[in-house]
């Protein structure tokens, strides 16, 4: 029992989100199994632009056993369709239709529903609503060149210790910030091109696990910026 108590004490779950490219490819699905195989990871399904039909499609290219590790951004009426882990919305999508929103919680009880966002004083507002809060960007992004980081991480620090929600952090991470994102309170990391421009992706998806892994068994506080 001490041994069990001591492990919670220090237990500190880290979530790994991994985003689709946005860009369609058809050896993608493939792909996408061999990460959900060889990692921890859940995956946000990403496709602007494309239609119900073309994102079910691309499920039905995934064994139904990963389909509750699956994410996808809009398209709820695919609940009725799919048991998927759930759905986020972007930040047009939250601020256009709050009332969607709600009745979609109401209406799916068991679906975890996600958000970005990029002003934590915007957060409070959604207090209930959101299972994850996917906040950018946090570090210069790896796929979008020139995309900044827009956050001083000694405001993050304060915010991520007292708040509810359970925040990832997007933009930018790799392993070694994934240790940094740890320290400022952040429960999980967000990535697209520390996966999906590695040579094989899965192999990045597994180091990344296995970095999540750590910071859960051994919590991390004051890393340095990086």
């Amino acid at each position: 029992m001490v041994l069990v108590l001591c492990f919670l004490r220090f237990y500190v779950p880290m979530r790994l989100i991994i985003i689709s490219p946005p860009e369609d490819n058809p050896d993608e699905p493939e792909v996408v199994c061999w990460v959900l195989h060889q990692s921890s990871a859940t995956v946000y399904l990403r496709k602007p632009g494309q239609t119900d039909r073309q994102i079910a499609d691309y499920l039905k290219q995934v064994p139904v056993s990963y389909h509750p590790r699956i994410m996808v951004h809009g398209h709820p009426r695919l609940l009725d369709h799919f048991d998927l882990m759930g759905i986020h919305f972007t930040e047009k999508e939250r601020t256009h239709n709050l009332q969607r929103l709600r009745q979609l919680r109401l209406a799916q009880p068991g679906c975890r529903l996600s958000s970005a966002f990029h002003r934590i004083t915007d957060i409070p507002e959604y207090d209930g609503l959101f299972d994850y809060i996917l906040l950018s960007p946090i570090f210069d992004s790896i796929s979008k060149p020139g995309y900044r980081s827009a956050f001083d991480h000694s405001d993050l620090r304060p915010f991520l210790s007292w708040t509810e929600h359970t925040v990832i952090a997007l933009g930018g991470l790799d392993a070694q910030r994934a240790v940094t994102a740890a320290s400022l309170g952040f429960k999980g990391i967000a990535v697209l091109g520390a996966v999906w421009q590695a040579v094989p992706p899965e192999k990045a998806a597994r180091q990344l696990s296995a970095v999540c892994r750590a910071i859960e068994t051994h919590p991390v506080h004051g890393a340095p910026n990086t």
